[in-house]
């Protein structure tokens, strides 16, 4: 155990219900970015529930209260929190709950704010996980009546964010023009939503590696392996992203016949979504390795394992089938088509002549490049498309973004056309407003933009079928894009209850 010293670490934490056999131990946790009066009135009361009180803080990694949060380090929020009297320990948590913190501490009781009432709890996933664990170990809830003050709406208020000006005045302009429960009422249109994903299902591999130097004998760079992550990519991706916002949702894919990973993939993908997963023959099932610099976070190299072919004419039939018994039954259609093989001429011809609301992406990559067109969907409602790949399409360097969209509507009939534009953000042109929206990215880092632009196109899919003002959509996309860049590897997927937590403390 520390003497003299408040911070635990995992074994002290551990060690605090021995050390105090007799004592009753409270656990308060949160992020606690910006100590304020509230605060200290807050711990005094929990502290009256017992003797020892533990404040447990998130890590700056797992702080989901939007871009530019938190507005102080982890390490400022431990010193804080140690010269408050009434505290006796202090714990960094590296998770996004505190639902271990609570397992291995045992506190006998476990407090928040007034402001988590039973209906908060039944619409906060993380901390229904949270009770689960102190029921489990016999602790009880307890919620601390006193006056609100809240850090989040100081940090809005008093330029604390660390957001490029453009970011804040854009949320400025959400809050006052749309206001909190509008946008959050918004969000709650989109659950009774029918979800149809067609796509290339992809593994995406991450293996992290520390730089030893030059080969001895040959001009070549060594590295060593560090870290492996593995995890979902392409229409499994947005398929998962997609399920936490909506009751019904399918995925019809294509793996490999060699080197399935059906097992891989099943297991990674919420038990929620339907699914049907042909096999592509002669094919592995997609995979994307890249090799990251530990340290820098930059990638290295990529290594990708896959047959582009089209599938066999066996293989379009039943593929043809599965979606034309289904595609009427869902009211979105959501098509990732990364032109590697399995959207034919006759499938596409399928999807346009029979979903009701197509909302397409259609990527270039290393592989498809000269022969892979968005051209070849002529009718939808939604095209998502990032900017260097329309003007690529369109052999347009220098026309701005809306005379970009001009031409390419002389060739594609959609009643939106969205383009994402990295650090600069995205672009919604409506085709009878002729409306032009803009929204800043809120995440100006590179940390890792794999997923990112497959996040918005989920989230803005979602948004716009279920009649979401485009202004509200491009927002609620563009936190989800900033959550997915701050990610490294997409093991943790941005859902409906970070949203809502982004909302509510962004817009306070």
């Amino acid at each position: 155990m520390p003497k003299n010293n408040k911070l635990l670490d995992l074994k002290d934490l551990k060690q605090i219900r021995k050390k105090f056999k007799k004592k009753k131990i409270i656990l308060c946790h949160g992020v606690f970015d910006l100590l304020h009066v509230g605060h200290i009135n807050y711990f005094k009361a929990a502290k009256s529930f017992g003797d020892i009180l533990v404040v447990s803080i998130t890590d700056d990694k797992h702080v989901n209260k939007g871009p530019g949060r938190p507005a102080f380090s982890v390490l400022n929020r431990i010193k804080f929190l140690k010269e408050i009297n009434c505290i006796d320990y202090v714990y960094a948590s590296t998770f996004s709950t505190a639902e271990n913190v609570i397992l291995n501490l045992k506190p006998h009781f476990y407090c928040k704010g007034s402001e988590y009432t039973v209906k908060q709890i039944e619409f906060d996933q993380n901390l229904k996980k949270e009770i689960l664990a102190l029921k489990s170990i016999k602790g009880k809830f307890k919620t601390i009546k006193q006056p609100s003050y809240s850090s989040s709406k100081f940090i809005n208020d008093n330029d604390f964010q660390n957001l490029h000006s453009e970011a804040k005045n854009y949320i400025e302009n959400i809050r006052k023009k749309y206001g909190l429960r509008r946008v959050q009422d918004s969000v709650n249109k989109i659950a009774n939503k029918k979800v149809l994903i067609i796509g290339e299902t992809i593994i995406d591999k991450y293996i992290t590696t520390e730089s030893i130097g030059k080969s001895g004998k040959e001009p070549m760079l060594v590295v060593k392996p560090k870290k492996e992550i593995n995890f979902l990519g392409g229409s499994a991706y947005i398929a998962n992203l997609c399920s936490s916002f909506v009751k019904r949702i399918k995925i019809i894919s294509f793996l490999g016949k060699e080197n399935t990973e059906k097992k891989f993939v099943l297991n990674n993908l919420n038990k929620k979504i339907k699914h049907k997963f042909f096999l592509k023959s002669k094919s592995p099932t997609i995979k994307k390795l890249r090799y990251v610099d530990y340290y820098r976070n930059t990638k290295i190299i990529g290594v990708y394992d896959l047959n582009d072919d089209p599938i066999s004419k066996v293989e379009e039939k039943i593929f043809y089938n599965a979606i034309k018994k289904d595609i009427k039954k869902y009211e979105v259609v959501i098509v990732a088509d990364y032109g590697h093989g399995i959207i034919t001429k006759k499938i596409r011809e399928l999807i346009l002549k029979n979903g009701k609301k197509v909302f397409l992406n259609t990527q270039i990559n290393s592989f498809n490049r000269g022969f892979h067109t968005v051209f070849n969907y002529k009718k939808i409602n939604t095209l998502i498309i990032n900017e260097s790949e329309l003007r690529y399409e369109l052999r347009d360097k220098h026309s701005n973004i809306v005379n970009l969209v001009k031409k390419i509507r002389n060739n594609i009939s959609a009643e939106n056309i969205i383009v994402t534009r990295g650090k600069g953000g995205a672009v919604i042109i409506n085709s009878k407003s002729k409306q032009v929206l803009s929204c800043p990215a809120f995440n100006q880092s590179n940390k890792d933009t794999i997923g990112a632009g497959d996040t918005f196109f989920g989230l803005c899919s979602l948004a716009l079928s279920s009649k979401i003002q485009p202004q509200i959509s491009l927002f609620l996309s563009s936190i989800g894009a900033n959550f997915s860049i701050d990610q490294i590897g997409k093991k943790n997927i941005f859902d409906l209850s970070s949203l809502k937590k982004y909302i509510g403390h962004v817009l306070k």
